[in-house]
């Protein structure tokens, strides 16, 4: 069975000590066989979430283009508290 998407956004991440927002989204459409712009902002949402919530932090932004559009990107790395939570969960030992 697989973790719930903002589990495996939280292992993930953990596991790579940083990455960027994009390379993120793609694992977890890897993942979860999914695609289309509906999901890469589903799960841009989930990372915000996340990021509000204190379990990952924004360590660098920049801006970059996609399909001709400007889009701003983030570079994530699990928190302390992230790490704390993600034993307390179960997800990871």
């Amino acid at each position: 069975m697989k973790l719930h998407q903002k589990g495996f956004l939280l292992v993930y991440l953990k596991r790579a000590d940083s990455l960027w927002d994009e390379q993120i989204i793609s694992a977890t459409l890897k993942e979860y066989a999914l695609q289309g712009v509906y999901w890469e902002n589903h799960i841009r949402v989930s990372l915000d979430e996340l990021a509000a919530g204190g379990l990952i932090t924004r360590l660098e932004e920049k801006l970059s283009e996609k399909n001709g559009k400007a889009i701003l990107q983030f570079r994530y790395q699990v928190s302390p508290f992230g790490k704390n939570r993600i034993v307390d969960a179960g997800l990871e030992d």
